[in-house]
Order: structure tokens, then C-alpha cells, then sequence
């Protein structure tokens, strides 16, 4: 699942994502996350930090408490270390800062959902 409210950047991640193989779903903010949780059972969200309304942060808050073992790699263009403590403190697995490296994005993706699959 790719959670994020600038439709370039969805569209971008999703597009990149499907090219690779990965079945993907799109949801323009943290409320449309939490709704398809249940319904996609996605392995994996990469998550934008900054949205309106429902953030990143309580985002995966809610997510990690609904759905733990769903892994989420938070994205975003704040390089704050506090703000990454925080996030994965909170429950992130990753952390890719925009603008995107898109093998270092494949590559946390790959490694993710292989490990995912472990457990």
C-alpha cells in the first residue's frame, strides 16, 4: 500500500512498484489507510509522514495497533533524527527521505517483504 496525499507522489510509487511485480494499492491519506487495512491486507505501506488531517505519525500509531505485523516504511522530505527516532520507536521498519532513490527504495521494499514472509 502506498499512503501518501500528493497524487504525483502515489502515482510515482505506485507505477514504480507495479513495474516490479508487487500488487499495490493507493490511498490518499491516513483515514483511506486505515479503512483498507482490513479489506487489502496489505505486507507492507510506505507511508508519507506529512499529510493533512490524520499524519504519518498517528497513521502508524493506528496501524501498528490493528495491524501489527504489517510492516511500514515511512517517507518523507523531513531529515529531523528526531522525527526518525520517533517513527520508529513507534513501529516503522524504514525510513526513505524524498526525493527518492528509487534502488534504495526497491531495496528496502525486497528486503521488507522477505522478511515479512518470515515470520
Amino acid at each position: 500500500m502506498v499512503v501518501d496525499d500528493e497524487p504525483e507522489v502515489r502515482q510515482l510509487l505506485g507505477d514504480f512498484l507495479l513495474s516490479r511485480g508487487y500488487e499495490v494499492v493507493l490511498a490518499n491519506d491516513g483515514l483511506a489507510a486505515i479503512s483498507q487495512l482490513d479489506v487489502n491486507k496489505p505486507d507492507l505501506v510506505l507511508l508519507d509522514v506529512a499529510m493533512p488531517g490524520m499524519d504519518g505519525v498517528e497513521t502508524l500509531r493506528q496501524i501498528s495497533a490493528i495491524a501489527p505485523a504489517v510492516r511500514v516504511i515511512m517517507v518523507t522530505a523531513n531529515t529531523d533524527i528526531s522525527l526518525t527516532s520517533k517513527l520508529l520507536a513507534l513501529g516503522a521498519v524504514d525510513y526513505i527521505p524524498k526525493p527518492f532513490d528509487l534502488d534504495y527504495l526497491e531495496q528496502a521494499v525486497t528486503i521488507q517483504l522477505s522478511t515479512s514472509q518470515d515470520r
